[in-house]
């Protein structure tokens, strides 16, 4: 059995199969029957067990096989107990199988029927010469023998179930998807040890209702295709399983090919991983399945048991508005590889999905990780009718202290004021005059909060003693060295910058000098954080103007 992984396959059975029935255009899809969940008999544990295909239940337990399984030891012919332990083990002789797809017990239950009759690769020139038909007694005292045998010229097909005839002659029924299986027998007695297989005969066809049974996709796929057989104790009853049902036929006269022309009784089983075989319960009251899980070791995987159905179920006739019609369905003559292919086509195209989508977020990420850093800062861009001051006369105000120019540079002239005007500004600025202590001038505060940072700015002035309110004492950027009661700027800690020049700004006024050297010999006042006066300073010290008191 081809391995093929479950999310892919899942992928292309929702494209192929509708929400009620495995084929939407089969004109006569079988009415569910009801479909009860099968019973675990017991629990298969041990990890040579993971490819199950065929199974015959004895007095005494099971016995199962592996299909196409690539590890030596599991390619044995295992004997089980009631509790699905492994108890012994057969190889096979020879050169080993290849792929065994069914295991059934004779009508008189002496007999073990091996059917290595799988062939995944059947439409190319690798398909298999021959097929092999294993025969050994049913308690394991001898080791498989091999009776050889080969469809007829270009007739090449894989097959996954077996029967008997009354007089034990091996029926293959071939594994189709969207078409009737074919019966093959061989034309000649089977030989033993044979290289060159007897040929076989097709002797008929086997068209299988589709039905409602419910089963994840691969199943539903596989909701008519043939993938195991059984033979019920003395032969009255045959059994052949698809993917999600058991379809049993009375045999009269030991003619199981006539039987297989009659209306099958149709058992549901819902729900199994793979169900890929199926056997009689020693006193033929039961059916016993169990699924190959493809190598799959997570997946738990019982024996169940099913009572068989009774009767035949109703066909339902297709509405006239169902879409269906006798018309063969696009996906009838598609090969096992064909069908690989498509797979990986799907596949494929969502890797490809998923690619666009992972190039799409690291482009994105990478976009946003060279984007400028104002991006995401309170620095606004020149022009930001958001986030621009509006002074005055109307001009613009942007970085350096309250009432400096663009640049933070001090103005010529000193102090903003009559001698040193704010180029920004159309009205006089807080200030004294540019070389004497002159009356205080108020200008509007900038609005909106705090002004821009500029980069030259320096985020906290460096700090020294404070000077307390009121004390006399040089002032700081106050041209002609005049004296000014409030906190000057701070320098080095514990030196008090030297006071300069003559006469500065009235009692309880500030110079708005920038920190550095004024002229005249003043040193300018340290930018403040807010672009507003200090406010440690006196109250008589900050703007007066109650419009414009913070």
């Amino acid at each position: 059995m081809r391995r093929l992984v479950f999310p892919a396959v899942a992928a292309i059975g929702l494209v192929m199969v509708g929400p009620s029935s495995a084929f939407a255009d089969d004109p006569n899809p079988t009415v569910s029957v009801k479909a009860t969940a099968g019973k675990s008999v017991c629990k298969v544990t041990d990890e040579r067990l993971d490819e199950l295909s065929g199974i015959v239940a004895t007095k005494t337990g099971f016995v199962v096989i592996n299909d196409s399984a690539p590890v030596e030891s599991h390619r044995q012919i295992f004997f089980l107990d009631t509790k699905c332990k492994v108890v012994d083990e057969v190889s096979y002789s020879g050169k080993g199988p290849r792929d065994p797809e069914d295991l059934i017990l004779s009508p008189d239950g002496q007999t073990l029927w091996i059917a290595d009759i799988g062939d995944n690769d059947y439409d190319k020139t690798t398909s298999r010469p021959t097929l092999t038909l294993w025969t050994m007694p049913v308690d394991g005292s001898k080791k498989p023998v091999v009776h050889r045998v080969s469809f007829p010229d270009g007739d090449h097909h894989d097959a996954e179930a077996l029967l008997l005839t009354g007089d034990n002659i091996p029926l293959i029924i071939t594994k189709e998807i969207g078409k009737a299986a074919g019966i093959y027998q061989p034309s000649a007695a089977l030989k033993t040890n044979n290289e060159t297989g007897v040929p076989l005969k097709k002797v008929g066809e086997l068209s299988v209702n589709a039905t409602e049974t419910a089963g994840n996709p691969y199943a539903r796929i596989g909701n008519k295709t043939i993938d195991g057989g059984a033979i019920a104790p003395g032969g009255g009853k045959v059994v052949l399983r698809t993917y999600t049902d058991a379809l049993e036929w009375d045999v009269t006269g030991n003619d199981v090919l006539a039987a297989l022309k009659g209306k099958p009784r149709t058992t549901g089983l819902p729900n199994e991983t793979q169900g890929e075989a199926i056997t009689y319960s020693a006193d033929g009251s039961l059916f016993y399945t169990v699924s190959d899980m493809s190598g799959d070791h997570e997946t738990p995987n019982s024996i169940l048991k099913y009572t068989p159905a009774t009767t035949v179920a109703t066909v339902k006739k297709a509405s006239s508005g169902s879409g269906g019609g006798s018309g063969t369905a696009w996906y009838a003559d598609l090969t096992i590889d064909q069908i690989t292919y498509l797979v990986g086509g799907v596949g494929l195209l969502g890797l490809l999905l998923v690619g666009i989508g992972v190039l799409g977020i690291t482009r994105h990420r990478k976009r946003a990780a060279s984007s400028p850093a104002w991006a995401g800062n309170d620095s606004p861009e020149p022009g930001d009718p958001e986030t621009e001051l509006i002074g005055v006369g109307g001009a613009p105000q942007r970085n350096g202290v309250y009432g400096g120019s663009r640049s933070g540079a001090i103005p010529p002239g000193g102090g903003y004021g009559p001698g040193g005007g704010n180029p920004n500004r159309s009205g006089p600025v807080y200030g004294a005059g540019g070389s004497g202590g002159g009356s205080p001038q108020y200008a509007r505060p900038p609005q909106g909060g705090q002004p821009p940072r500029g980069p030259q700015q320096p985020a906290q002035p460096p700090r020294g003693p404070q000077q307390q309110p009121g004390r006399g004492g040089p002032v700081y950027g106050a041209p002609g060295g005049g004296q000014q009661h409030g906190q000057p700027p701070r320098g080095p800690q514990g030196q008090r910058p030297p006071g300069q020049g003559g006469g500065g700004p009235a009692q309880g006024q500030r110079s708005p000098g920038v920190y550095g050297q004024q002229p005249g010999g003043g040193q300018g006042r340290p930018p403040q954080r807010d672009g507003y006066a200090d406010r440690n300073g006196r109250p008589e010290g900050r703007f007066d103007n109650p419009g414009y008191r913070r």
